[in-house]
């Protein structure tokens, strides 16, 4: 069953007919597919999937399966950007199929798009390709469809619907074609889903579901979130440029694939890389052992506690003049012995550049700094 499965899925990954190999899209295109792939990787494993593997760029967009190495499941999803609009049917499926007519002052005739041209037909045909797992396909957009519904209302009112959900007249259109297939797609095999991954701010988006995923598995690393976000699409964008030909089902997930184990492994190697705000609280016990006044401690320390939540809250790091200039002196003067001595020599150097930025708020800008600082040498 494994060895049989593993030669369907590289097979349909190097069918001309179904295949993606990068495909033309926009940059904003490609980063919404990443961004979208990192939310469903958060919500798999929030979920405790059992295991699972994604891919990129091969069937279609990405697929998902449950397995790396015994795949019994597939889902294929699609993924289209829209600016403004819902989807309509015919827009969807290409249905129903319209006539050649003449062109505008001409006698050539127009020729009809297909439905297997349409991204609905697209995905139907990568479905029918498996035929050993139980596949099925997945249209994701921002958008939603004004496609009706048996209920009397559209598709686009719902965040997930079937095909079998769709009105009678819908069915009637689609299912003659699902029956050319390589083999007959079920409705209820094909969903439409409107995602709600912001199209404007998906890096912040995503930043947002990883906070909650790590407050629960790792807590003590969540404010690392916005970087461990970023390493993550890094690495799913490397995955989903390959353009080259795989030899093998091994190489294929190899080159374009993620797996559940690399996300654990990733995640270990987070929680085993030192936090923040655990550096924040050894610094702050040397300065107190190195007898830095009470008053301009605890001053410090209401600077940093409000600093810290505004990083949680929003998943970067602040920046300005200031914060830019003290990353500078940082660099060039690591801290040596003395936390105490450290913060008083940048604040001798860089206080009069920024005379409207208080010296606890900088103070509190150099200490973090130094952690940073400390951090990235790890």
């Amino acid at each position: 069953m494994t060895s049989s499965a593993h030669a369907e899925i590289f097979a349909a990954s190097t069918s001309p007919a179904v295949s993606e190999t990068g495909g033309s899209y926009g940059q904003k295109g490609v980063d919404f597919q990443r961004y979208w792939a990192i939310s469903r990787i958060i919500e798999l494993a929030s979920a405790e999937a059992p295991d699972f593997l994604i891919l990129f760029e091969s069937l279609q967009d990405v697929v998902e399966f449950d397995s790396p190495k015994t795949p019994t499941k597939a889902r294929v999803y699609q993924l289209k950007m829209k600016g403004t609009g819902d989807w309509s049917w015919k827009s969807l499926t290409a249905l129903p199929l319209g006539k050649a007519r003449k062109k505008k002052n001409s006698d050539e005739l127009t020729t009809p798009k297909e439905f297997l041209e349409s991204p609905i037909g697209k995905l139907a045909a990568t479905v029918a390709e498996l035929t050993t797992i139980e596949g099925e396909g997945v249209f994701v957009s921002n958008l939603g469809s004004s496609a009706d519904l048996k209920t009397g209302s559209v598709a686009g009112s719902v965040c997930f619907c079937k095909f079998s959900e769709l009105s009678e007249e819908l069915q009637n259109q689609i299912q003659p074609e699902l029956a050319k297939l390589k083999k007959p797609v079920p409705l209820d095999t094909l969903h439409l889903h409107k995602t709600d991954l912001s199209l404007d701010d998906p890096d912040t988006h995503v930043t947002g579901k990883m906070s909650k995923y790590l407050a629960k598995e790792a807590p003590r690393n969540i404010g690392q979130c916005k970087s461990f976000s970023d390493s993550l699409f890094a690495v799913l964008s490397a995955r989903g440029r390959k353009t080259d030909p795989p030899q093998d089902f091994d190489e294929l997930v190899r080159t374009r694939g993620y797996s559940k184990s690399e996300f654990l492994g990733a995640l270990e190697l987070l929680r085993a890389t030192p936090d923040q705000q655990a550096l924040v609280n050894s610094w702050l016990a040397r300065l107190q052992a190195e007898k830095m006044p009470i008053r301009d401690f605890t001053k410090l320390q209401l600077q940093l506690t409000r600093k810290l939540d505004d990083r949680l809250r929003s998943g970067v790091a602040p920046s300005g003049y200031a914060e830019d200039a003290v990353h500078t002196w940082v660099a060039k003067h690591p801290i040596d012995e003395s936390v105490l001595q450290f913060i008083q020599n940048a604040e001798t150097h860089l206080a009069s550049q920024f005379p409207e930025v208080s010296r606890d708020e900088l103070r509190a800008i150099i200490l973090l700094e130094g952690v940073a600082e400390c951090l990235n040498q790890i």
